[in-house]
Formats: structure tokens, C-alpha cells, sequence
């Protein structure tokens, strides 16, 4: 009843601030008996184009629409919390990749997902390598095919392990249990084909789990990890600020609704640690990727990767 009331709430909370009029600051509004005159349309020159046609609807660029869908399912995850049969959630391993154990104290392990991405990626590892600092790249196995060389490079590199992160990334709670395991098998035979190609590592895509994945990756020695903190760069990538609902989905404060780099220090600093998602394929991330580092190292954390043994009671 509380998380419904809960719910409802913040509900009746968005829709009053859509309802709300716009002001002006300091406007005069027009007398009654004063109304503005209607402005005149004038035609364009001869020969001109009209604004209308000259400005074309483009489509969404390709990491637009990931984004999107990226916003969709984690306000839909938002949702199922509010609204969802008290156990109905556990019972059916829906959304475990939030990290509920407490992490290790002062250690922050950096995963980034999606990837490769060319321009990124190499970006990226340049960073590692200059911090001495280790990362998870959860790659996905079309993006892979696509770019065998950045895959290469990432696992030829001193701090860049490779996990899986399905072969196109679908929702999972979208398609059957058969079809999950062709998306983890896939990536599988291509990602860890190579007899050195590290620990079995997934993480699903969005985040949602199934049971029935559950048990195939454990009967294939894999490690499935979430996350202690998500950076929601997803949502402060297209403005550099996020709205309410994506703040309360990724747990970003108020004072942090429109700082990236804030929020995700100050969530490492309320959790004393955790692993972070982010995502290769957003330029913010990587353009705050740096100060994200040098403020975490100043703050006294230590960097470490997800496989570290003080990690061990955070993976599944």
C-alpha cells in the first residue's frame, strides 16, 4: 500500500508540473480591454524557401534510439517497483542487477557497456592506462563482429577485460528463455573463443534477468554483474541535466540533477564504494570520465576490478 501510495504520489506530482503554465519573470500581462494586436503573416520573398521546408525532420541518430530505449526500460523497472505484488519481483529474477550487498569499503570498480564503439573505446583504455586503473567493457557480440580490432585491443591492453553483454542487446523480459540463450551463447562463441580470454563475466542488458538465464550462466562458469551505482549518463548525455523520474530511477539527488560528475561521486560516497555502470557509446561519459577519476582518487578510493576477491560477495 505504501509503495502504491508512493507511486501515485509522485504520478500526480509530474503531471501537476505538466499542467502548470509557463511564466514569464517579471512579464506585465496585458489589460482585459488591451488585447496584443494578431501578428501579420507575411509572405517570403519570391523565390524563397518557406522555414518550414527548409528545416527537414532528420530521424534519431542510432544512439539516440538506444538511449531512449535505455530511458524506457528503467522507468518501466521505476514503475514495477511501485507497483509490483509484494515478492513478485524476487520470485521471478526480474531486476536483480541493482546490488543490494554493501560493497567493498572505499573501492570502486568502473563497467562500461555497449561497446566497442570506435573513438570511444580507445579513449577509454587511453584513460586506464594513464590512471593505472582496471575496467570491464561489457561488449555486445554484433558491435564486436563489427569491430574485431577494438575487442583485440581492449583485451591485448594491461587493464581492460572483456565481458559479455548478449549479441544485440534485447529485452530480455521480451523474448523466450530459448531466445535468451541464443543471445548469451552467441556473444559467448565469439567474445571468448580465445583459450586466455579471461573470467566469464555478463551482465544483461537493461538489466533485466530472467531465472531461467540465471542458471544457464552459472552452469557455464559465468559471474553476473550489476551495479552499486548507476551513473545515469543515459539520461544526462542529450541536455547535461536529468528530469524527475529519471533522477528517481538512477537515485540522483536534487542538487545533482543537472551534475554528472557530482552525482556519481556523491552516490560512490553515500554507498562507500561499488561497482559503476556507464556506457561507451555516450561522449559525456567519456568527456567526464577523467575528473570523475582524479575526484574519486582525492577523495581517498581505491580502483579495482569487478573480479577483485573484496568484489566477491557483489557478483552473482
Amino acid at each position: 500500500m505504501v509503495r502504491r501510495t508512493l507511486a501515485l504520489l509522485v504520478v500526480a506530482s509530474l503531471a501537476a508540473g505538466c499542467r502548470t503554465s509557463p511564466t514569464v519573470v517579471g512579464a506585465t500581462p496585458a489589460p482585459a480591454d488591451r488585447r496584443p494586436a494578431p501578428a501579420i503573416a507575411m509572405p517570403p520573398p519570391a523565390g524563397a524557401q518557406s522555414p518550414s521546408a527548409a528545416i527537414a525532420p532528420t530521424a534519431p541518430q542510432p544512439h539516440e534510439q538506444e538511449t531512449a530505449q535505455i530511458r524506457q526500460r528503467h522507468l518501466a523497472r521505476l514503475e514495477a517497483r511501485f507497483t509490483a505484488p509484494a515478492g513478485e519481483l524476487a520470485r521471478t529474477c526480474r531486476y536483480e542487477s541493482d546490488i543490494a550487498t554493501r560493497p567493498p569499503v572505499r573501492r570502486v570498480a568502473l563497467s562500461f557497456d555497449d561497446g566497442p564503439e570506435p573513438g570511444q573505446t580507445e579513449a577509454v583504455l587511453d584513460l586506464l592506462d594513464k590512471y593505472d586503473i582496471p575496467a570491464v567493457f561489457f561488449m555486445i557480440g554484433e558491435k564486436v563482429r563489427r569491430h574485431p580490432e577494438l575487442a583485440a585491443r581492449v583485451r591485448a591492453s594491461r587493464h581492460g577485460i572483456i565481458g559479455n553483454h548478449s549479441w544485440d542487446h534485447p529485452n530480455f523480459h521480451d523474448i523466450s528463455a530459448a531466445q535468451q540463450a541464443d543471445e548469451v551463447l552467441r556473444d559467448d562463441a565469439l567474445i571468448f573463443a580465445a583459450a586466455d580470454a579471461g573470467p566469464r563475466l555478463f551482465r544483461y542488458p537493461f538489466g533485466n534477468a530472467s531465472c531461467e538465464t540465471n542458471a544457464l550462466l552459472r552452469a557455464r562458469g559465468y559471474r553476473i554483474v550489476g551495479w552499486h551505482v548507476d551513473s545515469c549518463d543515459w539520461a544526462f548525455e542529450k541536455t547535461g541535466a536529468v528530469d524527475l523520474q529519471e533522477a528517481l530511477s538512477c537515485g540522483v539527488a536534487p542538487r545533482n540533477r543537472d551534475n554528472y560528475v557530482g552525482h556519481v561521486v556523491a552516490a560512490l560516497q553515500a554507498r562507500n564504494g561499488g561497482i559503476v555502470l556507464m556506457h561507451e557509446i555516450h561522449p559525456r561519459t567519456i568527456a567526464r570520465l577523467e575528473q570523475i577519476i582524479v575526484e574519486l582518487r582525492a577523495a581517498g578510493f581505491v580502483f579495482a576490478a569487478p573480479t577483485d576477491a573484496a568484489f566477491e560477495d557483489s557478483l552473482r
